[in-house]
């Protein structure tokens, strides 16, 4: 699978794609099927909402190969970093692979402004190439942001293949967070959903996504399907999701979501 956001090139793909956004308000992704955001390499790049208390005190990226006396200069595909030589209790080793990210906003929910957490957001994944001392070597290799000394570091385990949702149960509620925040959002954006109930999405699922519609002159006008989204990670109460197909560009926080039977979900 070709990976989505690589480095510069990737986000020059991003680029061009809001350039199209920004001259039409129908998009659709034309050759990504939901079944690519199935590959567990994928989530890497997909962000969560936790507890800040939980990550303040992990390690850190502490430097760079050629930084200069700038040392929070950022780092993308292919450079070195240095990191600690032990990472969440385990002593690295050479070809153990490492996540980057750094805690963000936070995040509350939109329509009762209950505080939801904090946004983690993924800054790029890294191959330990070497150890070094106190430190290891780690090279980048996908950057989905600028990494910079100071970001946070996990250990990557192993993980499953998301598979697709077979007679999951019936849910619905609100998009309550984007992991980047702007005006206009383009296939393969992410988002966070609060389900009304929870136990009703899983991993692999589609949900539609729609807003009501307005009411004129005391006529009520029909609801409005906005896209659709796939389900990739569900963590308590909240629920991680990629846009995979937009009729708008102007989703939005607040906008609500129902989830489709298998049947209707191509």
């Amino acid at each position: 699978m070709r990976r989505f956001f690589e480095g510069r090139a990737g986000m020059a793909a991003l680029a061009g794609l809001l350039a199209v956004l920004s001259v039409t308000s129908r998009v659709r992704a034309q050759d990504a099927l939901p079944a690519q955001l199935l590959e567990p390499d994928y989530l890497l790049s997909v962000g969560e909402i936790v507890d800040r208390g939980t990550w303040r005190d992990v390690e850190t990226v502490v430097g760079a190969e050629g930084e200069t006396r700038v040392t929070y200069s950022t780092q993308t595909q292919y450079d070195l970093l240095h990191v600690p030589r032990i990472v969440g209790g385990r002593a690295l080793e050479p070809g153990d692979r490492l996540q980057f990210f750094r805690l963000e906003r936070r995040i509350a929910d939109p329509a009762t402004r209950e505080p939801l957490g904090t946004l983690l957001l993924p800054t790029g994944v890294g191959t330990v190439d070497s150890l070094a001392g106190e430190t290891v070597r780690v090279r980048v290799t996908d950057a989905f942001h600028a990494i910079v000394v100071g970001d946070r570091v996990r250990v990557v385990t192993a993980g499953e293949p998301i598979v697709p949702a077979e007679g999951a149960g019936f849910s619905e509620g609100r998009i309550v967070a984007f992991q980047e925040e702007k005006a206009i959002q383009s296939p393969f954006d992410r988002m966070f959903l609060r389900p009304e109930a929870a136990g009703g999405l899983a991993p692999g699922q589609v949900v539609e996504l729609y807003r009501p519609g307005e009411r004129r002159g005391g006529v009520q006008l029909p609801e409005e399907v906005v896209g659709k989204a796939m389900i990739v990670r569900v963590d308590g109460a909240l629920a991680a999701a990629v846009t995979f197909e937009l009729e708008r560009a102007d989703l939005a926080v607040g906008d609500l979501f129902r989830a489709l039977p298998a049947s209707a979900a191509d």
